[in-house]
């Protein structure tokens, strides 16, 4: 959100060193004409009396400054509105030097007036301090002045007047949320300039009104920081799925050229968690789309505990490349490792477990090479890519708990990275300990008999070595256990 400068007038053209009537004297007479001369006609002892009541304010510790603002507020009926240019005056400097507590009470000094200049002064305090207990303070205030604050801040969005004071009241009505903003802050959801644009829709975003639903869609096809705003808010509107069709014009927006959109709609539908949801991310992994926005997609749909989203994981994790990149096959992986019902795990395991059981095959059946324990040649692009994938499938079903899994990690001790044959020991241990164990011993004794059966089968040189190779790794790692 944009702030306006800080060097911003309250008394430039609003105020003029004037009295003002208080709001229980405004309740009972119209303001007069010529408050000016009421001040400059004040007694000498009035205006002492209201200098020294203003400066004990900010002197003394807390519960002394407590009686003095109480003390104040008792002494209205008889100052009026002369205070005003000196609270607004006292509050500028405690500002620039950032004295929070006296900042504190000349805000709640002020906002027993209840006159434009006061509520402007608030505004500008409001959206240009960085303390919260003084937000929290000038929004309760502006709030207490009721409407007449909202209708003075409404009447600062006109056209009519000056750039930043329409943003200084955007602003401020996007920290009040009362109702009573939303049709003010719609006035300028269309703006020409984006920062209001921006105020308006972030702050409206927060209202579950009708009136709201069609500027926040609209806002769909803005600027892409707009756009996103909006994305953002529609994907906690739940209660939306049934009225319109939030899910269609979400998943528009992961075709959207701006690389920043994609992934927050991806975000917002991954929130919405319907089964049509679901269904529109699972699409997106095999859509001609980024690499990146398919990653936003994959982890979107892994917080949708749901046998749809489950299956379109599945589904795109077992698509070969180019349509799905071994990257976004790791998200995949961790996403289906992320599971929680009972009923799905097993699902979300199978086709991670019938990818490691295809690498061991693979190694197996590779003609001609002969496997090294590490080997210490520099890694090809697709050698990271398969590591990445085979430490995220293996922290994925040790997540998951299948003990269908275990067959397919026991290969992994023997794996050339000591990484992988590390990682793999650790599924193991995490899944079932002692059954792991036992089952890796059969393993053993399973390729013993293949090695050594007198010919029973009969592997030629380089399988056979592959076979005695990875048992050995296997027993390396079961010394670790």
């Amino acid at each position: 959100m944009v702030m306006p400068s800080t060097g911003f007038s309250f008394m430039s053209d609003e105020f003029d060193g004037a009295a003002m009537p208080t709001r229980r004297e405004s309740a009972a007479k119209p303001v007069q004409a010529d408050i000016t001369e009421q001040s400059d006609i004040a007694e000498p002892r009035l205006k002492q009396d209201m200098e020294q009541a203003i400066a004990q304010l900010t002197q003394g510790d807390f519960h002394r400054k407590w009686d003095s603002v109480k003390h104040f507020s008792r002494q209205f009926a008889q100052w009026g509105d002369r205070p005003i240019p000196a609270l607004i005056a006292a509050l500028e400097r405690h500002i620039e030097v950032e004295n929070t507590e006296n900042q504190w009470f000349l805000i709640r000094a002020l906002s027993q007036y209840d006159r434009p200049v006061v509520v402007e002064a608030l505004a500008h305090t409001l959206i240009t301090t960085p303390a919260e207990d003084i937000q929290l303070e000038a929004i309760k205030s502006l709030t207490s002045l009721g409407n007449s604050a909202i209708a003075t801040l409404t009447d600062l969005l006109g056209s009519h007047q000056p750039l930043e004071r329409q943003i200084l009241a955007a602003s401020a009505l996007a920290k009040i949320r009362t109702g009573a903003t939303i049709a003010p802050l719609m006035s300028v959801a269309d703006a020409a300039d984006e920062r209001l644009r921006s105020i308006a829709i972030e702050a409206l975003g927060s209202f579950h009104d009708p009136r709201v639903t069609l500027i926040l869609l609209r806002a769909l096809n803005d600027t892409s920081p707009i756009c996103i705003e909006a994305i953002r808010t529609l994907g906690r509107r739940q209660d939306l799925l049934t009225e319109i069709d939030l899910i269609g014009s979400l998943q528009g927006c992961l075709h959207h050229a701006d690389a920043a959109v994609a992934p927050a709609s991806s975000v917002a539908l991954g929130r919405l968690g319907s089964d049509p949801a679901a269904r529109a991310l699972g699409q997106a992994l095999t859509e001609p789309l980024p690499t990146v926005v398919k990653v936003s997609v994959a982890r979107a749909l892994g917080w949708i505990d749901a046998p749809i989203a489950t299956a379109m994981l599945s589904q795109a994790f077992d698509t070969a490349m180019p349509v799905v990149m071994p990257v976004v096959k790791q998200e995949i992986a961790r996403s289906l490792g992320q599971t929680r019902s009972a009923q799905l795990k097993t699902q979300a395991a199978q086709p991670l477990i019938a990818w490691l059981q295809s690498l061991t095959a693979e190694r197996l059946t590779a003609s001609g090479s002969i496997p090294t324990a590490i080997s210490t040649a520099s890694k090809t692009a697709a050698e990271a890519d398969t590591f990445g994938l085979k430490q995220a499938a293996i922290s994925a079903v040790a997540r998951l708990g299948e003990m269908a899994a275990v067959e397919s990690l026991i290969p992994l001790l023997g794996d050339d990275d000591a990484r992988i044959r590390m990682n793999a020991l650790s599924a193991l241990k995490q899944i079932d300990p002692r059954s792991a164990r036992d089952k890796v011993l059969a393993y053993l004794d399973r390729g013993s008999d293949r090695g050594g059966n007198g010919g029973e089968q009969s592997p030629d040189d380089a399988d056979e070595y592959a076979i005695r190779f990875l048992q050995a790794q296997i027993s390396t790692s079961l010394e670790a256990w």
